[in-house]
C-alpha cells in the first residue's frame, strides 16, 4: 500500500505532469474552440512550443541566438507587415533572451561550454572607447533628448550585449559552419521573395509602404528597385553585395563538395539581388572585398585571379557600354561614372552644407539632432532636414569630425586586428579562406557605409558582430579543428 508522500510523488512524477498538462491542454482546446475565443485558443497551442523552446535554450543557448539572428534578418518585413510602432523592441527582446538562457546555462551546468574569456577581444575593448564618447556627447547642446532614448538603446544596451553574447557562442567549428549555412537559407528566402516581387507584384503592405511616399525612390524611370523582405532597397542591396562577395570567396576553397555548390548558388543569388536592387553603392562591397582579398589571402595564384576579376568588372562598368540596354546594369554603371549622376552632386552639395554648420558646431549636432537648412521652393522659403545620406555622414552630422574620426579609427583597428589574425594566426588553409571570406563581406559594408546605411541597420549591424566575432575566436576555433583531426 502506498503512503501518501509516494502517492504524492507518484503524481507530481514528470510523466503524470505532462499527461495533466495534455488532458488540460486538450480541454482548453476544444473549450475555446466552442466558445470561438481565438486568441485564448491560440495562446493554449502556442504555449506548450515555448516552453519546449525555453528548455532548449536553456540548454543550447545558440538556439536562442539563432532566433535573434532570424529576427534580426527578416526585421525589415517584421516591421512592415505588422505595422506596429515600437516594434523594434522585440529585437531588444530576443537579445535579453539570449542572454537570461546563457546565464541559466553557465548557472545550471558544471560543464558549460562558455568561455568568458572570449569577451575580451578588439570588438568588445574597442567599443567600450565609443560608448565613453557617446557619454559626452549628453553636453552637446545639440542633442534631442527625445530621440536620444531610441539611439542610445542601440548603442548601450543592443550593440554591445550583440557584441558579447557572439564573442561567447560563436566559437567552434560547427557554429561556423552552421552559421554560413543558415545565411544561406536566409538568402535563399529573400531572394524567393524577390521574385515574387517581380513576376507576381508587391502585396497590399509593401504597396502599402511603397504609397507613402516610398515610390519616390523605388519605382523609377530607369527600373523598379526591388527590396524583397528588407527595410528598402538601399539595405537589401547592400546585404546582397555582401553575400555575393562572402560566399564567391566561400566557393573558391571549400573541401565539400555539396557545400562548394551550395555557396556557389547562393553567390550567384545574392548577385542577381544586388543587380535587381538597383543600389549603385552595393557594387563597392564585392570590389572593395576583393581588393582586400588580394592583400590577405596569401596566396600568388589567388591574388592574380581576384586582381584580374576586380579590373575586369571595374573596366566593364567604367569603359564600355556593354549590357546599356539592360536597365539593372545600367543604373549599377551610373556608379562608376559619379559626374554624370545628379543625386551625387546633390550629395555632395549637402556634405558642403553640413560641413559649414560643423565649422560653427565641432561637436556636431547631437545625438539623435539634424541639420536644418533654407531653400526656396515655390513661391517661399521652406526649411528642411538636410539628409546624411550615408552612415558615417550621418555619424559626422551628429558627433563632429571628432566623432566620425574616432569611429573610424576603431573599425580601422578591429580590421587590421583580424586581418592579422587571418594571415598569421590561422594555419588551416580552408579556415583562413573562410575568416577572409567574412571579413572581406565586413570590409565591403564598411566602404559601403560611405554611400549607403546599410552597415547601420539590420541586418548589417548584426550580421558585421557575428562575422567578426567568428574571426577574433579563430585561433581557439583551429585548436578545435586540429585537435579533432589526431
Amino acid at each position: 500500500m502506498l503512503t501518501f508522500t509516494e502517492n504524492y510523488k507518484e503524481i507530481l512524477s514528470p510523466k503524470m505532469v505532462t499527461i495533466l498538462l495534455l488532458i488540460a491542454g486538450l480541454c482548453g482546446i476544444v473549450f475555446f474552440v466552442l466558445s470561438q475565443n481565438w486568441v485564448a485558443l491560440v495562446s493554449v497551442c502556442t504555449t506548450p512550443l515555448f516552453i519546449l523552446l525555453f528548455v532548449y535554450s536553456t540548454k543550447y543557448p545558440i538556439i536562442s541566438f539563432t532566433l535573434y539572428a532570424a529576427t534580426a534578418y527578416f526585421f525589415g518585413a517584421l516591421d512592415r507587415y505588422t505595422d506596429i510602432e515600437g516594434i523594434s523592441i522585440v529585437l531588444d527582446v530576443t537579445l535579453f533572451y539570449t542572454l537570461i538562457t546563457l546565464i541559466l546555462n553557465y548557472i545550471s551546468h558544471t560543464n558549460s561550454k562558455i568561455h568568458f574569456r572570449n569577451i575580451a577581444n578588439t570588438l568588445t575593448i574597442s567599443y567600450l572607447f565609443w560608448m565613453v564618447f557617446i557619454i559626452l556627447q549628453l553636453i552637446n547642446q545639440g542633442t534631442d533628448l527625445q530621440k536620444i532614448t531610441t539611439s542610445s538603446r542601440s548603442w548601450f544596451l543592443g550593440i554591445p550585449i550583440l557584441y558579447i553574447l557572439a564573442s561567447l557562442l560563436l566559437d567552434s567549428p560547427k557554429r561556423l559552419r552552421n552559421a554560413l549555412i543558415t545565411l544561406g537559407i536566409f538568402t535563399i528566402i529573400a531572394f524567393g521573395k524577390l521574385l515574387w516581387q517581380k513576376y507576381r507584384w508587391f502585396d497590399t503592405a509593401e504597396t502599402a509602404w511603397l504609397l507613402e511616399g516610398s515610390w519616390h525612390t523605388h519605382l523609377l524611370s530607369t527600373g523598379i528597385r526591388y527590396f524583397s523582405l528588407f527595410s528598402d532597397a538601399g539595405n537589401f542591396g547592400a546585404i546582397m553585395g555582401m553575400t555575393t562577395t562572402v560566399y564567391s570567396i566561400l566557393f573558391t576553397k571549400t573541401s565539400s563538395r555539396k557545400l562548394r555548390n551550395f555557396y556557389l548558388v547562393i553567390a550567384i543569388m545574392g548577385f542577381l539581388g544586388m543587380l535587381m536592387s538597383g543600389t549603385r553603392g552595393s557594387v563597392m562591397i564585392p570590389l572593395g572585398g576583393l581588393l582586400l582579398y588580394c592583400l590577405i589571402c596569401r596566396n600568388i595564384k589567388a591574388t592574380i585571379v581576384t586582381a584580374v576579376s576586380g579590373i575586369t568588372i571595374f573596366c566593364f562598368f567604367s569603359f564600355t557600354d556593354i549590357g546599356e540596354s539592360n536597365a539593372m546594369i545600367r543604373r549599377m554603371r551610373t556608379a562608376f561614372r559619379p559626374t554624370e549622376d545628379a543625386s551625387f552632386n546633390v550629395r555632395l552639395e549637402n556634405q558642403e552644407k553640413i560641413a559649414r554648420y560643423l565649422e560653427e558646431h565641432p561637436m556636431g549636432a547631437g545625438i539623435g539632432g539634424s541639420i536644418l537648412t533654407t531653400i526656396w521652393e515655390g513661391d517661399k522659403y521652406q526649411d528642411y532636414t538636410i539628409p546624411p545620406d550615408s552612415f558615417y555622414v550621418d555619424i559626422w552630422t551628429q558627433t563632429g569630425s571628432l566623432g566620425l574620426g574616432l569611429y573610424i579609427l576603431i573599425l580601422s583597428c578591429i580590421t587590421l586586428r583580424c586581418c592579422y589574425i587571418i594571415m598569421f594566426r590561422i594555419h588551416n588553409p580552408e579556415l583562413r579562406n573562410t575568416f577572409a571570406a567574412l571579413l572581406c563581406g565586413v570590409f565591403g559594408l564598411f566602404l559601403n557605409g560611405y554611400v549607403g546605411r546599410g552597415m547601420g541597420f539590420q541586418p548589417g549591424v548584426s550580421i558585421i558582430g557575428i562575422f567578426l566575432a567568428f574571426i577574433l575566436n579563430g585561433p581557439y576555433i583551429e585548436q578545435q579543428i586540429t585537435k579533432n583531426k589526431y
